[in-house]
């Protein structure tokens, strides 16, 4: 079976390409703004424990989710509503969120990912090109 990669998502340390016709038939369509935060906060905390136990396949399944999630978000003019998500417990949950919010809430953001370079593993490293690539001003969301 042939497929074709018609989209592909770049992001620090990460190129994540799928195919979209597929992505839309494995997930279901999000209809509600709080149905995306949620999809958003629990794909966000699985997908930073697959990076930290180097399971790639499912940190690259939750990121699809996170991807639609924020796509949801964004075309509803709701992305801001992940801010309520820069003081969470996962590590996973305000990194993702930080660094959707670039755009819009860009001062909070950095504040948010500036704190997650400074503590130790995997995570430090890709906030911290994260925050390198937005001052570049490589990063387009």
């Amino acid at each position: 079976m042939l497929v074709n990669f018609d989209k592909q998502i770049i992001l620090p340390c990460v190129v994540f390409t799928f195919a979209t016709r597929n992505l839309s038939k494995r997930m279901t369509k999000i209809k509600y703004i709080e149905t995306a935060l949620l999809k958003f906060e629990e794909a966000a905390v699985k997908q930073a424990e697959a990076t930290e136990k180097g399971d790639y396949k499912t940190g690259n399944k939750n990121y699809a989710v996170i991807a639609k999630a924020v796509a949801f978000l964004k075309e509803h003019d709701s992305i801001e509503k992940l801010s309520s998500f820069l003081n969470h417990n996962s590590v996973g949950v305000r990194m993702w969120a930080a660094t959707y919010l670039l755009p819009v809430l860009e001062v909070e953001a950095l504040r948010v990912l500036n704190q997650i370079v400074s503590e130790t593993g995997i995570h430090s490293l890709t906030a911290q090109t994260t925050v390198s690539e937005w001052e570049k001003g490589n990063l387009k969301f």
